[in-house]
């Protein structure tokens, strides 16, 4: 029954896709557009925008259709204009047959929060840097260091190993802050235990994580992850543990 709700939905939408190819062109000049309405993709999750950010901005910025004729409303410039908003990654325009103008939003997606003596940021999904949000606070790693660390090194070396981390199903829960002291010594503190996981620099760090999570997965589910307060990555082929 399923199977056939979604193979009578597939044609629905294609048959209005259908309709549309041939139906808009030739109204599409009688036709004015009477609002927007704006969609914010995984806003259950990120709410960096609303609603409301998006409407303003597009007045502020004279982009706002309202009244416009449908052959006077240059989609691919209001979705450029839009996608200048800090907070967004992207955004999708679209025209209705009944007059209502669709703005579909990306929002950028953070994966890490850097902190240092002069920077309060976060590093996105694209490797990206994008300032923090008074309205909203992503739930990420944070990073801390007691120096500021060059735009190019969390671009490339920090992005690379924290993107690996979020993506990964084991590392994105356990891993709750990464810590570069003032020589770039790379530590790692995680959500369960009061243990350092010492990394020494993120070369390597595909092989470091693989050691990690045989200790997790092998080695502590017999003897405890509590009774440690130090696990050593730093060399090749290795994982030292410090006890209590």
């Amino acid at each position: 029954m399923r199977k056939k709700l979604q193979i009578a939905g597939f044609c629905i939408l294609s048959i209005y896709a259908i309709v549309m190819v041939f139906v808009m062109p030739s109204t599409a000049g009688s036709v004015c557009c009477t609002g927007t309405t704006v969609i914010i993709d995984d806003s259950t999750d990120y709410r960096f925008v609303n609603k409301m950010d998006i409407l303003k901005y597009m007045n502020s910025a004279n982009i706002n259709p309202n009244g416009l004729s449908y052959k006077n409303i240059n989609l691919h410039e209001m979705e450029k204009k839009i996608a200048e908003i800090p907070f967004v990654n992207g955004a999708q325009c679209y025209k209705s047959p009944g007059g209502l103008l669709c703005v579909d939003i990306n929002q950028r997606k953070p994966i890490l929060r850097i902190k240092t003596p002069t920077q309060d940021l976060y590093l996105d999904s694209e490797g990206g840097l994008m300032n923090i949000s008074t309205a909203f606070s992503a739930y990420v790693p944070v990073l801390l260091s007691e120096k500021t660390l060059s735009k190019k090194y969390l671009k490339t070396d920090i992005y690379e190993f924290a993107n690996y981390v979020y993506n990964d199903k084991f590392l994105n829960p356990l891993v709750e802050q990464i810590y570069i002291d003032i020589n770039g010594k790379v530590e790692m503190v995680p959500r369960i235990g009061s243990q350092i996981i010492v990394l020494g620099s993120t070369d390597g760090y595909q092989k470091k994580m693989a050691r990690l999570k045989k200790l997790y997965e092998s080695g502590f589910s017999k003897v405890g992850w509590n009774k440690y307060k130090k696990i050593d990555l730093t060399y090749d082929n290795q994982a030292v543990c410090t006890r209590n």
